[in-house]
């Protein structure tokens, strides 16, 4: 018996257990008794009210505890019955452990628990053991329920903006109740496949759509949506807004950081990406996915545009942009060198006007004669340099293009009797070591065979000059190493 132990009482009642009768102050009245039989200091009660303890639940009151627990506020949780604390063995555990880190104890009066004692101190460095065995098992099983969840299709996670269950008779969407048009009306998915939300899927179609046009950045976008407002089919209008997370935050409006996060997402084009899990279990969603599965929710957004987005974003991705400044890609910027001291030229504009500099000079590195390069007078050399030579090579490269494209179809059918199960992990290991071995050759041929027949016509002066400047760049890097010149003139 320690008098000097400060102990909190915790306390919860479901919705239904409310209607029961059971009563907060039968739980209060015991924890107090115990404490007072113990010579504890009762400090004060956490109480959840109408709350579910199952499995995935947030409770205010249990999160505000485990904060205070861990600021060391306190030395005992003390509970009627361990059902009131957590319901799933899992979390019990993992809470258990956390606090027994922060040098906080637990007693349960219904149970007779008490880690306060010698033998109770014992016990929990026991289920301390179990926990770790427990939830390390655990952590394992959790992969491979994600990793097959993600190979039928299926979405792990929260649901992403843009999509809902489908259960508009019982929806619990937070855009649901007063802000979709469909809510109430009779299901459209049996909840286990997500369907396109009459409102959100706008959103995500036009972000992509302004970002595409190389004239906004992420900010800019999100000041777009912010003004959007969608129009119900009884003509009323109402403003987009972002989903939100359930018990964290209320929907709201859009920011830069959340547009970026839409604009990566590989699932707006029907698909499933498998990110695995680190050796603690948690997610790898900043990292490249491990797997991207066939998924069975409708795409937003077609692959065409999901790639061009990705190859713009590559293409800014080191260019500094305020909030309202337009994006600007200078097609030439990683491709041209001086002539006269070899270093890169970079794209600036000045009085309206967009030229390449030479970094030696902008970086004050040393001195060099290169002065400013007329961004389109140097493209147009540059892009009838490139249309002279490919058309040279054109028939060598449009077979060397056949075979690149026979190597991508054989690889691609490999992947489909992957999935189906059809073909096992060794077989496909050797296949994708052939395709590696087979691509990489046909690669460093001709111009050609890098630039497709449908590109190649993007060269003609007419369809250039109208190209967007993300895919004049990545055409330019498919067929170009590097350009040297002098003055305003190419020279190598």
């Amino acid at each position: 018996m320690n008098s000097k132990l400060k102990a909190v009482g915790y306390c919860r009642v479901s919705m239904r257990e409310q209607v029961e009768g059971h009563s907060l102050e039968a739980q209060e009245t015991n924890i107090r008794e115990y404490a007072e039989r113990q010579g504890w200091e009762l400090v004060r009660f956490y109480v959840d009210a109408g709350i579910s303890a199952k499995e995935g639940s947030y409770r205010p009151e249990i999160e505000h505890l485990l904060a205070d627990a861990k600021a060391g506020q306190f030395d005992v949780v003390l509970v009627d019955k361990i059902d009131r604390f957590y319901r799933h063995l899992r979390g019990l555990l993992a809470a258990l452990e956390r606090m027994r880190t922060w040098g906080v104890s637990f007693a349960s009066v219904q149970e007779q628990l008490d880690f306060t004692t010698p033998w109770g101190k014992l016990t929990l460095t026991v289920l301390g053991i179990l926990a770790e065995i427990y939830i390390d098992n655990l952590r394992q099983e959790t992969r491979k329920g994600l990793h097959q969840r993600a190979r039928e299709g299926m979405w792990n996670g929260s649901i992403p903006f843009g999509y809902c269950k489908g259960l508009c008779s019982r929806c619990d969407d937070p855009n649901g109740a007063g802000y979709c048009p469909e809510y109430g009306t009779a299901d459209k998915s049996d909840g286990k496949r997500l369907i396109l939300h009459p409102i959100e899927h706008q959103g995500v179609e036009k972000a992509f759509a302004l970002y595409r046009t190389g004239r906004y950045s992420d900010a800019m976008i999100a000041d777009e949506l912010n003004r959007m407002e969608i129009q119900w089919p009884d003509g009323r209008t109402i403003p987009l807004r972002q989903k939100g997370h359930r018990g964290r935050s209320a929907p709201g409006v859009f920011s830069r950081d959340v547009v970026r996060d839409m604009l990566k997402r590989v699932f707006y084009t029907g698909k499933v990406p498998y990110y695995g899990r680190d050796e603690r279990g948690r997610s790898r969603k900043r990292k490249e996915p491990v797997a991207i599965y066939p998924g069975q929710h409708p795409a937003i957004v077609d692959e065409d545009t999901f790639r061009r987005v990705q190859e713009l974003r590559k293409a800014v991705s080191t260019v500094p942009r305020g909030k309202h400044r337009q994006v600007r890609v200078y097609p030439l910027t990683g491709i041209l060198r001086c002539g006269y001291c070899g270093g890169t030229m970079r794209g600036s504009s000045t009085g309206g006007r967009r030229y390449y500099r030479d970094a030696t000079n902008l970086e004050h590195k040393g001195k060099c004669p290169q002065g400013l390069v007329r961004e389109a007078e140097i493209e147009r050399q540059v892009v009838g340099i490139l249309r002279d030579l490919l058309a040279q090579g054109r028939d060598d490269g449009a077979a060397e293009a056949e075979r690149i494209a026979a190597v991508e179809a054989r690889w691609e059918r490999v992947q489909e009797l992957y999935l189906l199960g059809e073909i096992g992990r060794e077989r496909y290991g050797e296949e994708r070591e052939r395709y590696d071995a087979g691509k990489k050759p046909l690669q460093k041929t001709v111009l050609g065979a890098k630039i497709t027949s449908r590109e190649f016509a993007a060269l003609e002066e007419t369809a250039w000059n109208g190209t967007l400047p993300e895919k004049k760049k990545r055409l330019l890097q498919l067929a170009i190493e590097a350009v040297y010149v002098r003055g305003n003139a190419v020279v190598g």
